[in-house]
C-alpha cells in the first residue's frame, strides 16, 4: 500500500519497560475488511482477506496489486510475502530461521535479525502492540525499495474516529520517520477493544488517507 513507502534511517533504541505484544488473542482466526483510499485526490479500495492455519496469518490484499502474506502468529512479523503489480511480480521475501531474504525486482538482499516487519502489513503489525499513554517503541521496518531501517511509533492520544461502520475508539499513533530531510510524520488510529482494528491511516499534508469501511468476522 502506497502510504506504507517510508525510509527510515538511525540505530538508537528506546528502552522498554512495558510487554512488547499484546497478551490477549489480537486477532481473529478469519476476516475480511475493505478499506477506502485516498491517494493525492484519487480514491481506491484495498480488500483484505486474513485466515489463520497451523503455520501463521495467511492474508492477501486486492487492489490494483495483489499480495500474498505470511504473518508468525506470536509477534506479527513477516514470513513470508509475494506481490504482483497489475499482473507483474515485484517482490518475494522469505524467512528461513533467523534469515529474512528480500528479492525486490531481482535485487536480493539477506539480513539476520528478527523480528524484522514488512511495510505492505503495517495495517496488522500495529494491531499486535498493548498500548497505554505514553507508549513508544522502536521496530525493525522492511521498506523493500530500500533496505531493512528503524520506525519510532508512539501514543500520541485517544480519539473516537466515524468511519463508515461507525464510531470506534482508538488510540492514536504516530510513526517518525529516522531521517533528517524528511518532515512528514505518519498517523494511524488503532481500535482499542479487540478486534483490535486498523481504522484510520492520514499523513500530516493530509493528501493520503484509508478509512475502515467494512469489517466481517468469518
Amino acid at each position: 500500500m502506497r502510504f506504507f513507502i517510508l525510509l527510515f534511517l538511525s540505530f538508537n533504541l528506546f528502552s522498554q519497560t512495558p510487554p512488547n505484544y499484546k497478551n490477549e488473542k489480537k486477532i481473529p482466526d478469519k476476516e475480511t475488511i475493505l478499506y477506502e483510499t485516498y491517494d493525492n485526490g484519487k480514491t481506491g479500495t484495498i480488500k483484505i482477506s486474513l485466515n489463520k492455519d497451523t503455520i501463521g496469518y495467511r492474508i492477501t490484499y486486492s487492489s490494483d496489486r495483489f499480495i500474498e502474506v505470511i504473518l508468525d502468529t506470536s509477534n506479527l512479523q513477516t514470513l513470508y510475502l509475494n506481490k504482483f503489480v497489475e499482473g507483474k511480480w515485484e517482490l518475494t521475501i522469505n524467512r528461513k530461521g533467523m534469515l529474512f531474504e528480500v528479492n525486490y525486482k531481482n535485487n536480493k538482499r539477506t539480513y539476520k535479525e528478527e523480528p524484522v516487519f514488512d511495510r505492505h502489513t503495517l495495517d496488522f503489525v500495529l494491531r499486535g502492540f498493548e498500548y497505554y499513554l505514553g507508549f513508544q517503541k522502536r521496530i525493525r521496518l522492511n521498506v523493500p525499495e530500500f533496505m531493512v531501517v528503524n520506525a519510532d511509533i508512539k501514543v500520541i492520544g485517544e480519539e473516537y474516529v466515524l468511519v463508515p461502520i461507525g464510531e470506534i475508539a482508538c488510540w492514536k499513533i504516530e510513526m517518525h520517520p529516522r531521517i533528517i530531510f524528511i518532515k512528514k510524520r505518519f498517523f494511524f488510529w488503532i481500535e482499542k477493544e479487540y478486534p483490535h482494528r486498523f481504522v484510520k491511516y492520514q499523513d500530516s499534508e493530509g493528501k493520503n488517507q484509508i478509512i475502515l469501511k467494512e469489517y466481517n468476522i468469518n
